[in-house]
């Protein structure tokens, strides 16, 4: 799939900003795979990486890397700009900005479509992430899960936002009420960190449910009453 990242650059950051470099995350996701499902491709390369080094001096560069699959662009941005801004709005606001200064031009260059083309496809990635409420949600081992008996159903529902992730476990009773609605993970907004608690949900009987890893020896359990 087309990657496309905004990566700091910059040296000697404190360490809350590191904790931090995440909640852009979402926005290139969603807007990343919106491009790819309406096919653009970038020929032999895989990805676009802006490198934010937040220094006014720094000149835009493009450099290729064929090996990486890579196309690296070089820009004078400071990320620090965008993790200060303080509303989901805001912040899609600014990722909008930066995606039609570096990004856009790229995907004239390097794509087959024509600037036109190109520009209504980026319109429309923006707006899927606009359409999904700036998150994406998803379920989780193929899940809903009745118990054993039938009468209760199990949801494992994964939550990526900029603020960052949550894995949830929704119970519903036979008449489609829910009767419990448990936070089990909250992890920072990356899929790579998250994705060891993406494992298994399994009833063990009609009143206890069991989350597990498939990579770790995390695991949680639910008891439902």
């Amino acid at each position: 799939m087309l990657s496309i990242r905004f990566l700091d650059w910059r040296k000697n950051r404190q360490r809350k900003h590191y904790n931090r470099l995440h909640e852009m995350r979402v926005f290139e996701l969603i807007f990343s795979t919106k491009l790819a499902e309406l096919g653009v491709q970038l020929g032999q390369f895989e990805s676009i990486n802006v490198y934010c080094f937040a220094d006014s001096n720094k000149e835009l560069a493009y450099d290729e890397s064929h090996a990486a699959g890579e196309i690296k662009i070089l820009v004078a941005y400071d990320f620090m700009n965008f993790l200060e801004l303080d509303s989901n709005q805001a912040k899609f606001e600014a990722f909008s900005d930066l995606v039609k200064t570096y990004i856009e031009p790229a995907l004239v260059e390097y794509s087959k479509f024509s600037a036109p083309e190109i520009s209504s496809y980026v319109e429309e990635a923006l707006h899927e992430i606009v359409k999904r409420n700036y998150e994406i949600v998803f379920l989780v081992d193929k899940t809903p899960r009745k118990s054993p008996n039938r009468k209760k159903m199990a949801i494992l529902r994964g939550i990526h936002r900029s603020e960052g992730f949550q894995l949830r476990c929704e119970i519903y009773n036979d008449k489609g009420l829910k009767i419990i609605d448990r936070l089990l993970v909250e992890e920072v907004g990356n899929e790579i960190v998250y994705a060891r608690f993406l494992g298994n949900l399994k009833w063990v009987d009609d009143d206890l449910i069991v989350v597990s890893s498939r990579t770790s020896s995390w695991k949680e359990e639910i008891v439902v009453r």
